[in-house]
């Protein structure tokens, strides 16, 4: 045994193994961390990287060990990896291009979101911006998950939605504090629920027992559980009910509708 090729030469086919095999944990240690589209997106990049690794690790052994079929096994397994990496993350860009469609505004009618888009919301304004909201709903016939203070506002759309009150005063409802047993119920609805649109319309009740710090990352990881789930999140808040830098930190995390 000794070394066919040159020191330095070794030194960067060790370097690039461990660099490979950082990004191949990096991927393997998230296999079954996220949901919907994002996780099979994940083990192929890893699968592909352990391609790479593979091949990495044969480049290593034939510094020391040549081979007559050293160079057809490395440009195959060079060549799947490569491709392979090359189409996960095109289809990792056209899943962001999906899950970030922009709204389509009206000019005469009011708020308005395209049949199998989906996206983040927020309306600001009084319960008259709510009436629009249900005409919305309405027009579209998306299955929908409410979580209000007035579930009787929603009456009308008893048909294909379902209201959950918000309430600390009794056990039919749930808590204001329990943000996360909010949470995982629109994960769980728009996870059953095909295109589904959930709606928060008592962000300043919600504030009344939780700081703005704790409202805003439970609506930003809502937002991306339910983007990654084909789901849309509307928001609803009266702009001069809160303070105006909080407000501006929701418009910069959701789209105005």
């Amino acid at each position: 045994m000794g070394i066919g090729v040159f020191l330095p030469i070794v030194l960067y086919d060790v370097t690039l193994l461990f660099a490979v095999g950082y990004v191949w944990l990096f991927f393997l240690k998230r296999w079954n961390r996220y949901t919907a589209e994002l996780k099979p997106l994940i083990q192929k990049a890893a699968i592909f990287l352990s391609i790479a690794l593979l091949g990495r690790f044969i480049d290593l052994v034939t510094d020391f060990y040549s081979s007559v079929y050293q160079e057809g096994i490395l440009t195959l397994l060079y060549g799947i990896s490569i491709l392979g990496v090359i189409y996960t993350m095109v289809s990792y860009v056209q899943t962001l291009e999906k899950s970030y469609i922009p709204i389509t505004k009206a000019s005469t009618s009011g708020p308005q979101i395209e049949n199998g888009m989906h996206g983040a919301y927020i309306v600001s304004g009084s319960k008259e911006r709510l009436t629009e909201i249900t005409k919305l709903l309405k027009e579209r016939t998306s299955p929908a998950l409410i979580f209000t203070r007035s579930p009787e506002f929603y009456h009308s759309l008893s048909e294909f939605a379902t209201t959950v009150w918000i309430t600390g005063a009794t056990d039919t409802g749930i808590s204001p504090t329990k943000l996360h047993v909010i949470q995982d119920m629109a994960i769980q609805f728009a996870k059953e629920a095909k295109g589904a649109v959930i709606v928060i319309d008592c962000i300043e009740y919600l504030l009344l027992y939780n700081d703005f710090p704790s409202i805003f990352k439970f609506l930003a990881s809502l937002k991306d559980h339910l983007l990654m789930l084909n789901a849309s999140l509307i928001v609803t808040v009266d702009e001069n009910a809160i303070d105006q830098k909080e407000y501006r930190l929701l418009l910069n995390e959701f789209e105005p509708l």
